[in-house]
């Protein structure tokens, strides 16, 4: 079986939570609204840092929800240039801990990417040198270090250390990606310490991420904004008190050091109550937003999901946009309303079975439909 013989470009039922979703499930003024908070974020917009809860019964389509504003951002490059971290779950490590979740962020970020941020930081500075050097009347002498130091104290004091940093990164040999992990003490003079604490897992991340999205003296910056989402935020409420605690402060330290261009959103399967009972209080104040709550999808936004989805991985010009095709109508109605949940997810188990089985066991071929009679009996509705 392939997806091409059916006019589709793949697989258009992905499972993998790690999957790019590129298409909203469920209510489209909660779309909007997500998008509005996600934009207003940017350096070309407002610029306000945001925190938000997303809450819901489960299988409500948080998660798809918090993907899809994690795809649209990483990829529509005309309207952000931003880093967008998905966490799936804020116990990434045994422990549940600040210091893990930093060193996951880092990790999924990538030690080339951070390469990559060190030599944008060291060309913005050196950049800035240039400038500095050219004032004086000295922008063709060879050794310009001497206007390093100035250059760094164009910047408020508090972001100093991580430019220096990063900046420094970009030299061959330089230990970067190790202290930003954890995995060894800083080997300049930037740090003076080894990340082994939630506290200094905070620090270290928020000055990161705020000279991810600074503005330079010469108007350059790396990003216009940063989102960090974290899914299934729940499993904090069960927590033990030290570890749930440890996170909730760290999350509160980074908002407290990150005032602009940074947003935070984070899912509860929990009732705004119990999550109010658990949560720090001096978190839940730093909250931008009241709670947002998302609802399970009704048949008819199910039915136009699907109908999206399939749109979405069509072959150019294809004859069969805005259908269900390979699945008739009936048989996609079918589907959906046998479903007591009608999440993405258990949407696309289903129709991936049906489909699978209406070629293997009842030979279904390229452009023919699956009916809704095949549906029902794959289904054992008939």
């Amino acid at each position: 079986m392939k997806f091409e013989d059916f006019g589709l470009t793949q697989d258009p039922f992905p499972i993998a939570p790690e999957s790019s979703v590129h298409n909203w499930a469920g209510d489209q003024e909660l779309r909007e609204d997500l998008v509005d908070l996600v934009h207003g974020v940017r350096a070309r917009d407002i610029g306000v840092s945001e925190f938000a809860v997303l809450w819901g019964e489960l299988g409500a389509g948080k998660s798809h929800a918090l993907m899809y504003l994690r795809t649209l951002i990483r990829e529509d490059t005309e309207n952000f240039n931003s880093l967008a971290i998905y966490l799936p779950r804020p116990q990434v490590a045994n422990k549940l801990s600040f210091m893990s979740i930093a060193k996951r962020i880092f990790e999924d970020i990538t030690r080339d990417k951070i390469t990559d941020y060190c030599e944008k930081i060291s060309e913005i500075l050196d950049r800035n040198v240039q400038r500095l050097a050219e004032e004086k009347g000295m922008g063709d002498q060879k050794d310009k270090s001497t206007f390093m130091e100035a250059a760094l104290n164009l910047l408020d004091e508090s972001n100093r250390p991580m430019v220096a940093l990063l900046a420094r990164g970009s030299k061959p040999g330089a230990k970067v990606y190790e202290f930003l992990t954890g995995q060894a003490k800083c080997d300049g003079p930037e740090y003076e310490f080894k990340i082994d604490s939630d506290f200094l897992a905070a620090k270290v991340l928020g000055e990161f991420f705020r000279v991810l999205a600074l503005e330079f003296p010469d108007g350059s910056r790396v990003h216009e904004s940063v989102y960090l989402f974290i899914d299934e935020s729940e499993m904090l409420l069960d927590a033990k008190p030290a570890e749930s605690d440890a996170v909730f402060t760290g999350l509160r330290e980074l908002i407290n050091s990150l005032p602009y261009r940074f947003g935070l959103l984070m899912s509860f399967t929990a009732a705004t109550a119990l999550i109010e009972a658990v949560m720090h209080q001096h978190l839940v104040k730093r909250m931008t937003r009241s709670y947002i709550e998302v609802p399970m999808m009704d048949d008819e936004q199910a039915l136009e999901f699907l109908r999206s989805q399939l749109d979405f991985f069509r072959e150019e010009g294809s004859s069969y946009k805005g259908t269900f095709y390979p699945f008739s109508d009936e048989a996609v109605g079918i589907i959906v309303g046998n479903e007591l949940s009608t999440t993405p997810r258990n949407l696309f188990i289903q129709c991936k079975r049906v489909f699978e089985r209406a070629i293997r066991r009842f030979g279904v071929e390229p452009g023919e439909e699956i009916s809704g009679e095949v549906a029902a009996k794959i289904l054992n509705l008939a």
